[in-house]
């Protein structure tokens, strides 16, 4: 498969090359604790360490009402949190978790450097309307500017790798059983024209490409379970329905 962007490849490490499984529902954790770390790589904030996938769990889950399974009901919901709390280093979540025999209290003490965001903003294909179908509630994916949602997305990942989401389609339990020849993903034609499928699959983009004439973006999935970790969506069909920036990541104390 040919790669136009390849942030796996990056000389500065920014995609942590790690094999991440995450518990019940929260691989949109360990997709934003990725992204987190590439921001702050970018800024030369940190090196090969990375920020606690525990300390966001437990932050959000005692503030934002996670699921049963830990999952996150909006991606908005996490934006107040990376701007104003911010994430810490695993060891020193570590590190205070040894010194108190248990999970730390939130917020941490003083001293502890926390990791921040000036802004984190939150794409959704919902807010790219058509001029032709704006306003009629019959039409969803292909009622939206799906070609200018997915040129901001292109030019989001030319910065650097990003935080997405496709909803949960059934289709995506036969293609884990029987990919196409290609192993790109692509849902049903029924399932995007009636897209009723409010939970969503979050994980990192880090590549964008194409392969045998079908454009695709290449994602960390945190299940481990795709092509050990691996996963290729075909792009220009609104299966992507949002995406994260995080804008200038800086150090607060």
């Amino acid at each position: 498969m040919e790669l136009f962007i390849n942030w796996e490849n990056d000389a500065n490490n920014l995609v942590d090359d790690i094999e991440w499984i995450q518990i019940h529902g929260t691989g949109w954790a360990y997709s934003l604790r990725r992204h987190m770390n590439a921001a702050c790589r970018i800024a030369n904030l940190i090196g090969a360490e990375s920020l606690s996938v525990d300390y966001l769990v437990n932050y959000m889950r005692m503030t934002s009402g996670l699921t049963i399974t830990l999952g996150l009901p909006s991606l908005h919901s996490v934006r107040p949190f990376l701007i104003w709390e911010g994430m810490v280093l695993d060891d020193d979540y570590q590190m205070l978790f040894a010194q108190f025999m248990r999970i730390p209290e939130l917020p941490l003490p003083r001293g502890i450097r926390r990791f921040v965001v000036t802004d984190m903003i939150i794409h959704s294909l919902d807010h790219y309307h058509s001029p032709i179908t704006e306003g009629n509630p019959s039409f969803r994916s292909y009622g939206h500017n799906n070609q200018d949602f997915e040129q901001a997305f292109i030019n989001a990942m030319n910065r650097s790798p990003i935080t997405a989401a496709i909803p949960t389609y059934p289709s995506i339990l036969s293609f884990l059983a029987n990919a196409p020849e290609n192993n790109i993903y692509a849902p049903t034609l029924l399932e995007l024209l009636f897209d009723d499928y409010p939970n969503l699959h979050v994980m990192f983009a880090t590549g964008r490409g194409v392969y045998q004439g079908v454009p695709f973006v290449r994602f960390r999935d945190s299940s481990g379970l795709i092509n050990g970790g691996f996963m290729n969506v075909e792009l220009g069909q609104g299966i992507i329905v949002q995406f994260v920036e995080l804008i200038g990541a800086y150090v607060f104390i």
